[in-house]
């Protein structure tokens, strides 16, 4: 895919991996629409910056309707936000483990329902979905981020066997451990991540496989 003058939906855009996506995305032209609940910077493209809580799939669901508003389309949607929580299954308090799901699970669900059946009827779009598959078969330590991100990787190919054959390429991605706020040990530089990522992007390819 052309990224040139493609609405381009990225959450968690303000730092780590999203803000580096926007820069190289923008940079290839395409039309900026980001959201996170830090402000963001467009980097001189054009565009548009939406504060959102993914805890609240309401408010999802209302971005997904903003950026429509506001573009009139969205071709690519990379759903990169995430929240982990850390700490054994025992000791995860209730609110902590329902604003993980929130975040990583049940926004991407309604944002993802909300626009593939639009991309489909265009016969023309990207979801590509940010997964943890080191993490994700579970982990000590990490039951509530794992389970979410398990529950993600499902929803992303449920979604490829829902929208892949009208010209919508849906795919996870593993970006690694790269150095975030979520993983400030992380080893890779996040701008490397998101130059794969893009590679991914323009090929437009659906995937059974997660790519990385």
């Amino acid at each position: 895919m052309e990224i040139s003058q493609k609405v381009c939906l990225i959450t968690g855009a303000s730092s780590g991996i999203g803000a580096a996506l926007a820069e190289r995305l923008g940079a290839r032209g395409g039309i900026l629409a980001l959201a996170a609940r830090r402000p963001c910077d467009l980097h001189g493209a054009a565009g548009s910056v939406h504060a959102v809580d993914l805890s609240d799939p309401g408010e999802a669901l209302a971005l997904a309707d903003e950026v429509l508003e506001r573009h009139g389309r969205i071709d690519l949607l990379v759903l990169n936000a995430a929240t982990r929580v850390d700490g054994a299954v025992a000791d995860v308090a209730l609110d902590d483990l329902d604003a993980c799901f929130q975040v990583n699970v049940l926004s991407p669900f309604v944002m993802a329902g909300r626009l593939a059946p639009l991309m489909a009827a265009r016969g023309e779009g990207v979801i590509a979905t940010l997964v943890a598959p080191k993490v994700s078969g579970g982990r000590r330590g990490m039951g509530a981020y794992a389970a979410s991100k398990a529950a993600l990787e499902s929803l992303t190919q449920t979604l490829r066997q829902e929208v892949g054959g009208k010209g919508v390429a849906v795919f996870a991605y593993d970006p690694g451990w790269v150095k975030t706020d979520l993983a400030p040990d992380g080893k890779e530089d996040p701008g490397v991540a998101a130059d794969r990522l893009v590679a991914h992007l323009e090929a437009a390819k659906g995937s059974r496989e997660i790519l990385s």
